[in-house]
Parts: C-alpha cells; structure tokens; sequence
C-alpha cells in the first residue's frame, strides 16, 4: 500500500470520526460544561440524553444553558404549541431557535416544556394512553376439579368443583366465586356445601380502597340452609409489589342463618380480613383470614381461614393446587362441632 493510499484512508477514517461526532446533539451546562449525545426527551424539567461514555443520563433543565439537536425533534413550548424542527442556538447567543420546514421559532430553554422524537407521541399524549391502559379491565377465568374415591376395605368418595371470574384493573377488582363439595364415607354423606359469592374492591388512593362483597352458603352436614352474608368496608395495601400483595380490611357486615331444625339468626356486625399473596417464579401462595363477630353478641363470631399453594403443570393452562381450609363458628348448632377442617387437593384451569 502506497503513502498516497494510506493518506487517503486516514483521511476518509478521520473524516467519518468528525461526522460522527459533528452529528450529535450539544448540550451546554450553567456550569461551562457540554454533554454531546442524543436527546431522547424532555420533560417535568428533566432531560434525558444517551451518551457513548455513560449511557443514559438524566441532567435538570435549571442546569441547561442551551443546546441543539442535529436532527429535527419536536419541541413543546410554555405558550402550549409545538413545533417540529431542529434546535438551533440564535444569533444572540441567550435564546434558541427551532428551524422548521415553515419558518423559525425563537424561544429560551426555559421556555422550552417539553422535547419528544419526531414521529412519537407527546409526553401529554403517552401519559393519557397509559392512564387509559390502566383502566383497561380484562376478564381471567379460573375452574378447579377435584376427585377421588376408595373400594375395598372402605368405600370412600368425595368430589369438588370450583370456578372463579375474576375482572381487573389497576384500579379495581370483581371477583365471582362459585365452590361445591360431596363426599361420602361407607354410605354416610360426611360432605354436602355450595357456595357462592361476589367481591368488589376499589381504590380511593394508592393503598387505600373501599370494598364491598356478598355471599350465599348452604351446608347439609352443619344443618346450615342458607347464610347470607354481605359487607362493606375499606382495605389498606401494606404491600403492593408485582410478586407480592398484602391487604387488610375493616368493615361492617350483615349476618341472615337459618337452620334446618328451624333455629334462625341475624345480626350485623364487624367485617375484619386479611388478604395475602406472594409469587415464586411460576408458583403462588396465597391466603386469607375473615373474623366477623356480631353486634348482637361478639361471643356469636366465626372465623375462616384458607391457604393454598398452586403450581403449573406440563399443559399451559393447568395448574395443580393444594391448600387446607379452616372453619371455627364459635356458638354452632347442637350436635355441630365448632372446628371443621378440610385439606384439598385440585386440577386448575385457567383461561383468559
């Protein structure tokens, strides 16, 4: 390769070294300092800009003097308009200047509110689709199935069906429960519940929220016609992560029993819960607590707890869950006891 060659090479790598660095946005400092990079966007009085020696860097628009932009950009102004074009340094030396396709607009940095990519949304804009997408609701879907049964020695068998609905956003939730239970030990029936119920919950803050649930139960084996039970209260988040949701609740309830030997009850009285959930990886843990004593005689309270740990299996939507659940009903029927307790074990479906 001859001196001519080399000469022409390194000028060509020198020249491409100074377009690179010519095409760059500057940003001049209060304190004398420029930041070269790309100006990704600015707003709330923060600039982001991408730099090659410290990547993204965020610098407060009070510590800006000026700067310009190599490439048109949109640029908001404290007048409420906007305009596309490349960002200048004026004449003057104290103002900028946007260079449109239409003309120029003189303004400061301080007039500057905002400067997004062309071709992208406003800072105004993107914060309304994202509001928007928060309330977005979207309905998951969940069935349980669960069976098993024993000949031989002793004839056993029990069955357990269960579906939920649950509609979701980040600012509300509708929860529709539906479970029943059958179980038979050597031709005695040791299992007969259905239950129902709806569950709204709501937020007034960013952990706080108001709630309100409903629910219907029957149960042969407690000689339990019907409970009806609806509460309203508020809750409070003491945690609210992505793997990990913490809530408590305190409310006020109304309680209607009536029993097969023709005993009835009804009383309002105080609605407290506990509500947790936490995510393992694909794994969850979730449980609850409720104690609802009754006005008319707080020695009249029932508690009800449930815990159940679900994980996936093979098939995409199938989940294998285990959990136990625990009823204590202080002043039961003659003859009922007063803690039943009930291990399960089921097959998860769920679909969105």
């Amino acid at each position: 390769m001859n001196t001519s060659t080399k000469k022409f090479l390194a000028g060509c790598v020198t020249g491409l070294l100074l377009l690179g660095a010519v095409r760059a946005d500057r940003i001049e400092l209060t304190n004398g300092s420029v930041v070269v990079g790309k100006i990704v966007s600015a707003e709330e009085g923060k600039f982001k800009v991408e730099t090659d020696f410290a990547g993204t860097v965020e610098i407060k628009q009070d510590k800006i003097k000026s700067f310009a932009t190599d490439e048109a950009v949109n640029v908001g102004l404290k007048s409420g308009s906007a305009v596309l074009g490349r960002v200048e340094a004026a004449p003057a030396g104290t103002e900028l200047q946007v260079v449109a396709a239409d003309g120029t607009t003189t303004t400061s940095t301080e007039g500057v509110t905002a400067v997004w990519e062309k071709g992208k949304d406003s800072p105004e804009v993107r914060k309304l689709k994202e509001a928007a997408d928060k309330l977005k609701r979207q309905w998951a879907f969940e069935a349980a199935f669960g069976l098993s049964g024993r000949t031989g020695v002793a004839e056993r068998f029990s069955s357990a069906l269960g579906f939920k609905a649950t509609l979701e956003s980040s600012q509300d939730k509708l929860i529709f429960n539906a479970a029943a239970e059958q179980a038979r030990d050597n031709g005695v029936e040791t299992a007969n519940r259905q239950f129902g119920g709806v569950d709204y919950s709501s937020f007034i803050s960013d952990k706080n929220l108001w709630y309100a649930r409903t629910s219907l139960e029957r149960d042969e084996i407690k000689e339990l016609d019907l409970r009806s039970t609806t509460a309203v209260g508020f809750g409070h988040k003491f945690i609210k992560q992505e793997k990990q949701d913490f809530e408590g609740r305190l409310g006020v309830n109304y309680l209607y029993e009536s029993y097969s030997n023709g005993t009835n009850f009804d009383s309002p009285g105080l609605d407290v819960g506990l509500i947790h959930s936490i995510t393992f990886g694909n794994s969850k843990l979730s449980s609850s607590a409720t104690y609802t004593p009754a006005f008319e005689d707080f020695a009249n309270y029932r508690i009800h707890l449930e815990s159940a740990y679900e994980t996936p299996l093979t098939a995409a939507l199938w989940k294998l869950k285990l959990g136990i659940t625990a009823d204590y009903t202080s002043l039961p029927q003659p003859g009922i006891e007063k803690f039943d307790l009930l291990y399960f074990t089921s097959l998860i479906l769920n679909w969105k």
